[in-house]
């Protein structure tokens, strides 16, 4: 398997299509509109409610908050908040254990069956 990408600035749209298609040996052209339908998909499901679990990243919680009173902080006058929907990212152990190791050729890949036991 090719050795990933390092990642040397921010990653925004553009330059994830380009990491992207350098770890697969193909054209930006050929990855873009994967790129854009996998995040047009959470998209989609975090607007209808529904958590997006991804295995060895994170997790996104959609929920509701409750109509709620709050104050103005210029003036301390309450001001009327309605209920609405919003969503939350939750990274997973794995990542953040990476994160905190400073692994830059992390993987979310899951391990091969019987690595764990093997690697004991």
């Amino acid at each position: 398997m090719k050795k990933p990408t390092i990642i040397t600035q921010r990653l925004t749209t553009t330059t994830l299509i380009e990491v992207v298609a350098a770890d697969l040996d193909t054209t930006p052209a050929q990855v873009r509109d994967t790129i854009i339908a996998t995040f047009d998909a959470i998209a989609r499901a975090a607007v209808a409610g529904h958590d997006v679990s991804v295995t060895n990243f994170g997790t996104w919680f959609a929920y509701r908050t409750a109509a709620r009173q709050a104050r103005n902080p210029q003036n301390g006058e309450p001001v009327p908040m309605p209920a609405h929907n919003k969503t939350r990212f939750r990274v997973s152990p794995h990542l953040a254990a990476a994160v905190r190791r400073g692994d830059r050729t992390v993987t979310i890949r899951k391990a091969p069956q019987g690595a764990k036991a093997a690697g004991r």
